[in-house]
């Protein structure tokens, strides 16, 4: 990557803004967060962020109110007061990312390759920055590269965001991280408050989340090498990524599915902790011409419109797919837990 084409992308004056998707998680908003830094510390540009959907994983709570992530709506943006567009983690074609229209995109870093959309605009070619490599596992740790090219060392508070960005998307470098991840992860590590840290690693959880796991929990199946839960109207998109995280653990499996409808779409998470998995053709397959993903190695997300078919008939087919997409057509399933399982009664 030639770095310095990004510094020819950037306007001379002017405020940029910045936009990650929908939902944004840790490696979403700590890229933003380093991006806002580098172009104020490196280029005397000042910036926004815009987000867009609620963020509801308390861990991602914690971590922007904690760091203060201040951002405005995308409904809140007047395109005449910015010079420019830059998209973390994601890209604008992707259709979990809508970018506020009027404002040129100047550049965009991923490190996701997966197509999420098939409504790439041809001018995206035209884009004066683009970098998209899956030699990361975060985004985070391009942006903090960037930063280290230009030679600027993240504040305390960056750092911290930046940290929070790696270490989520790679599970602690478990998951899909590269050289460049235990690199930049090892040096913010050190640069990161540790109680920030802590407090965002360890947030207060509401009554609702417990009844998720329940419901997760009563709904998950055993096929095989997978872990399937299949469950109805979840708290948040995040809810599902979650439930797909927590049940990669359950020992012997080597896969796990998860999928909840919310705020009109039906999302699904695909986990795999096989070191050579690549989870974007196998959830590109279970989503078919219906739904849109992305993903890359071992963890893959999309989702499927509720419009054209209803949640019972999209809960049907994502569990068909599934299960000839592992060969569990004619096998019997075993359910997570029993229900009789830890019951406390006498026999």
């Amino acid at each position: 990557m030639d770095f310095d084409s990004f510094a020819k992308a950037l306007p001379e004056s002017g405020q940029v803004l910045l936009c990650t998707h929908r939902h944004p998680d840790p490696d979403g908003l700590g890229a933003m967060v380093g991006m806002a830094y580098l172009l104020e510390q490196r280029f005397g540009l000042a910036s926004a962020m815009v987000l867009e959907g609620r963020i509801r994983r308390a861990e991602n709570v914690a971590m922007r109110e904690l760091l203060e992530i201040r951002a405005l709506p995308k409904g809140g943006v007047d395109p005449a007061a910015y010079a420019g567009l830059i998209v973390v983690d994601s890209q604008p074609h992707f259709t979990h990312t809508h970018p506020p229209g009027g404002v040129p995109l100047i550049g965009f870093i991923d490190h996701h390759l997966g197509s999420v959309g098939e409504n790439q605009d041809d001018q995206e070619t035209e884009v004066p920055f683009r970098w998209v490599d899956d030699s990361y596992g975060a985004t985070s740790t391009m942006v903090d590269h960037l930063l280290r090219h230009y030679g600027v060392e993240p504040d305390v508070r960056t750092a911290t965001a930046l940290f929070c960005g790696v270490r989520y998307d790679t599970n602690n470098l478990l998951r899909g991280a590269t050289e460049f991840d235990e690199i930049s992860f090892r040096r913010l590590e050190q640069q990161a408050d540790r109680k920030l840290l802590g407090a965002i690693d360890q947030p207060s959880l509401p009554r609702e989340y417990f009844r998720q796991i329940r419901e997760a929990l009563d709904a998950g199946e055993v096929f095989g090498p997978l872990v399937l839960t299949i469950l109805g109207e979840v708290n948040s998109p995040e809810s599902v990524a979650e439930v797909a995280d927590w049940f990669l653990r359950l020992k012997g499996q080597t896969w796990s599915l998860a999928g909840g409808a919310s705020e009109g779409r039906y999302q699904v998470s695909l986990r795999s902790d096989l070191p050579d998995a690549d989870a974007y053709p196998v959830l590109r397959f279970i989503l078919g011409e219906q739904g849109a993903c992305g993903g890359h190695g071992r963890m893959a997300g999309g989702q499927i419109p509720l419009t054209e078919y209803s949640l019972e008939e999209v809960q049907a087919m994502v569990r068909r797919r599934a299960l000839e997409a592992f060969e569990q057509v004619d096998v019997a399933s075993s359910p997570l837990v029993s229900r009789t399982q830890g019951s406390g009664k006498n026999p």
